[in-house]
């Protein structure tokens, strides 16, 4: 029998908080105590909600890959409870301001068969890895259906190198800046790389892409993928308002320092970009906490991404994020795309 919530906790304040959240959207949430009960339960339930106090130890369980799983954690839940949320492929909703978005997941108010998901990604400061993040989502989704992946960057010299794909022949923003109403099907005509449609700028031509082409690329796309990533870049530039704009969600990939936060501020502010969430970046002796980093910014913590050695070495050589990264970088890619797909937004 199919249990439409399962919530894993020992604490009652948690509890109480989904109890209410599941009376007002009338569905029944199943509570267990123990993280081991979740072993038998584990595929039944449609959505998954563990609280931050049993998270380290569910994580320990080795439970194999869903959707639908959730970390629920206030202001007050340790650094260790949402780096669980990575083994988990969970999204993590901070309680009280995250509840919104429990409703909703609660509810079944999913991406799922409502059309094409647009998620920009946005680097609130230099060097926190945005760029590899968007072809990690776009890899990710491949699992779920069609996707695409857009390179809005243009001084980023090409998304198109992290994928080993810059001499895959295909049409590339030189030859689509002119684009502007209704195109016609663009797969077949740009690269694809790694299972994921590509379109990326090149390395000849640095001129910002237009409101009006960025507009025709993306209504092209959303009619052959289910997904389309799209790497927005700093210069937030016209073509890139446009993108923040059409996106469902937007990801501000922060950086866990006082630097970082200062620069993801501004950028939000320079960015206005509805609908946007937090993606912390995480580095060993990072001096702020997710949740303090989600509420300095002043946006909801979507999930968090740690950091993969692998990574760079592998984008010197093309090789993609998804053949290359270690199991929980893959996992917290997989469980941010978890998180888009519950529809949530600032509550």
């Amino acid at each position: 029998m199919t249990i439409e919530a399962l919530l894993c906790t020992a604490d009652d304040a948690i509890a109480a908080a989904v109890s209410a959240a599941g009376a007002a959207v009338q569905r029944s949430v199943v509570r267990v105590n123990d993280a081991e009960a979740l072993i038998g339960r584990w595929r039944e339930a449609r959505v998954v909600l563990v609280g931050a106090d049993l998270a380290v130890p569910a994580a320990r369980l080795g439970l194999p890959s869903r959707l639908g799983v959730y970390v629920l954690a206030d202001a007050s839940a340790p650094a260790s409870a949402l780096s669980a949320s990575v083994p988990l492929g969970a999204g993590v909703i901070v309680l009280p301001e995250g509840g919104t978005w429990l409703g909703d997941a609660l509810a079944g108010r999913t991406g799922a068969g409502q059309g094409t998901s647009r998620i920009a990604v946005l680097g609130g400061s230099g060097g926190v890895g945005a760029s590899t993040l968007a072809v990690g989502l776009a890899c990710a989704g491949k699992g779920l259906g069609s996707t695409a992946l857009v390179d809005l960057d243009p001084l980023g010299g090409g998304v198109d190198l992290l994928l080993g794909a810059e001499r895959t022949p295909g049409w590339r923003w030189d030859r689509l800046r002119a684009a502007r109403g209704q195109i016609g099907e663009l797969s077949g005509q740009v690269p694809a790389a790694a299972g994921v449609t590509l379109v990326s700028m090149g390395r000849e031509d640095a001129t910002a892409v237009t409101r009006d082409a960025v507009a025709a690329v993306l209504a092209s796309l959303a009619r052959s993928s289910d997904l389309v990533v799209m790497d927005v870049g700093r210069s937030l530039d016209a073509g890139a308002r446009e993108a923040l704009r059409a996106s469902d969600r937007t990801l501000l990939v922060c950086a866990q320092d006082v630097r970082g936060v200062a620069s993801a501020r501004m950028t939000l502010a320079a960015a206005e970009a509805p609908g946007a969430g937090v993606v912390v970046r995480l580095r060993r002796g990072g001096a702020i906490r997710p949740v303090e980093v989600a509420a300095a910014v002043g946006l909801p913590l979507l999930g968090t991404i740690p950091q993969d050695p692998a990574l760079a070495p592998a984008a010197e050589r093309g090789v993609p994020p998804d053949r290359a990264a270690g199991r929980a970088w893959l996992r917290s890619c997989a469980a941010l795309l978890a998180a888009i797909d519950a529809g949530t937004g600032p509550s």
